[in-house]
């Protein structure tokens, strides 16, 4: 037998025969099953399993009402990847076809990417309401975690919030009905010299565990560390403008997600028929092409 074996078993009969010790190792013992025990009873979850999107997210079509898609879903590099947090994702710009002729709008599919970029810029500066730019990102078996969100993420790259409301909006629902949701509406301002002074309008909200939230911690943290639930899932929906009036970009917004968030939802888990155990089997989504 070892020395240092020899140590730990003189120290352990040590403190076996002193009772203080031999108490609070009993009652350490007893709280370690009886946690294990009630957590099993009690059908307690530390650890949240994911659950699948019912659809894929770049199953959102490309005609959203009177909203037009006219960017592709661009592939991300592994680095970037990694930091978004998930393969499951879709960002898209959309003009209003209530605002931009057919002719210009068909335009986009004959260019490059960055002729693309080079319309969509001239269509803002002609009609700050027609241009929109959209963002779904899909989170689901974690706890705690809730990743980038606009108040650090612009922050981050050299816009500074002038205001930040929350307001109430009535929208639609995945069967087309009405449903207030509140946003989290920030106004960015861009801080970096010779960058042009671009504004950013942005909202956004969460659909989490099948309810919205539109704060990170208060809401959609509280909801995934809900011990009696046993899967998580969170949908990060996120809207921007390049407006200089605040709330003609809300109005803009709100009528956006009026026509897009019944398909957005489309896509989301159905949380009755998760509660209900009826959870499809996971699908890995495909990797797209250049990634």
């Amino acid at each position: 037998m070892s020395a240092s074996t020899t140590s730990l078993s003189t120290a352990l009969r040590r403190g076996l025969s002193q009772p203080q010790f031999l108490a609070a190792f009993i009652v350490l013992f007893v709280a370690a099953l009886s946690l294990n025990g009630a957590t099993q009873y009690l059908r307690l979850y530390f650890k949240k399993e994911p659950v699948p999107l019912a659809k894929a997210l770049d199953e959102i079509p490309p005609l959203l009402g009177p909203w037009v898609q006219v960017s592709q879903d661009p592939p991300m590099d592994p680095e970037m990847l990694d930091i978004l947090g998930t393969k499951q994702y879709v960002f898209r710009d959309y003009v209003d076809s209530r605002l931009v002729d057919a002719p210009t709008i068909a335009e986009f599919k004959t260019k490059t990417d960055r002729e693309q970029a080079a319309l969509l810029s001239r269509i803002q500066l002609e009609h700050p309401a027609a241009v929109v730019r959209a963002a779904v990102t899909y989170y689901t078996g974690m706890v705690d975690t809730v990743a980038h969100i606009p108040d650090r993420c612009y922050v981050a790259d050299g816009f500074e919030p002038r205001s930040k409301e929350f307001p109430t909006w009535t929208v639609a629902d995945r069967n087309h009905k009405p449903v207030k949701v509140t946003v989290s509406s920030i106004h960015f301002e861009d801080s970096v010299p010779g960058r042009g002074s671009v504004t950013r309008n942005v909202a956004y909200f969460f659909h989490c565990n099948g309810g919205y939230e539109y704060d990170a911690i208060s809401g959609v943290r509280i909801r995934l560390q809900n011990l009696a639930e046993r899967h998580a899932y969170y949908a990060k929906i996120e809207v921007m403008t390049s407006m200089d009036d605040h709330q003609k970009s809300d109005q803009v917004i709100a009528d956006f997600l009026t026509n897009a968030l019944p398909e957005i939802e489309a896509c989301l888990p159905d949380w009755q028929q998760v509660k209900a155990g009826r959870v499809p089997a996971r699908k890995e989504p495909a990797a797209r092409s250049g990634a």
